[in-house]
């Protein structure tokens, strides 16, 4: 037994070995199982094994009949990191609102020199459709796209990665929470307010205006967990 987790662990360095020797790019296609197994003298379930275990750390993709594939999609490791503290009471909603707080106000400041227009023209779209939308799933989605793209345009993937992970956590576990803010009017007139206020502060370079539009924004969620 001992020998099969050290042959799987010499499969997963080899990988990321040629990832970041430049040997294998993001996109490109691993070598057979068999000639890994060849090439490292272990067994093919010890390759399988090191497939598996990269596949959930978003290393590689698996695709049924056609290979394994380097994918670096590492923001799918920290969700699934994050939702089993979750689960395991390790963190709360509170906390994990807290960190997404921290990092859209530095995702803020970084987007202030960093903008496309492109970008502030979709947010500008998003917040016009939210006032008009009565549809409160369909304005759940816009709102994630405010700030997924407020996130984009802070230029730093790390922080992307992170700030989806925490999303992706009060989906999985609040699935409702974007819902429910919404679905009150008042509610979803005063959080939109606060988009508006945050997206004219990006286009204004006006850093105090968006830091304010961002602590009113999280004060009402904040209020809704409770």
């Amino acid at each position: 037994m001992a020998r099969e987790e050290k042959a799987y662990a010499r499969v997963i360095e080899k990988v990321k070995k040629m990832i970041l020797s430049g040997e294998l790019k993001p996109g490109e296609k691993l070598p057979p199982e068999r000639e890994f197994a060849e090439k490292l003298e272990v067994s093919r379930n010890s390759v399988r094994e090191a497939i598996r275990i990269m596949d959930m750390m978003g290393i590689i993709s698996s695709q049924q009949g056609s290979g394994n594939y380097v994918t670096c999609e590492f923001q799918k490791s920290i969700t699934e990191t994050m939702a089993m503290m979750f689960a395991m009471d390790q963190v709360n909603d509170k906390q994990i609102s807290q960190v997404r707080y921290s990092l859209e106000v530095l995702a803020f400041t970084l987007a202030l020199d960093r903008v496309r227009e492109e970008d502030l023209a979709k947010m500008e779209e998003c917040v016009e459709k939210l006032d008009k939308n009565g549809d409160s799933k369909n304005n759940a989605t816009l709102d994630k796209i405010i700030h997924y793209t407020l996130a984009r345009a802070s230029g730093n993937q790390l922080l992307i990665d992170i700030l989806e992970a925490c999303s992706g956590v009060f989906d999985i576990f609040i699935e409702d929470m974007r819902y429910g803010i919404l679905k009150n009017e008042n509610r979803k007139t005063e959080l939109n307010e606060c988009h508006r206020h945050l997206v004219d502060a990006l286009r204004e370079g006006d850093r105090e205006k968006g830091l304010q539009a961002l602590k009113w924004h999280f004060e009402m969620i904040d209020e809704v967990l409770g």
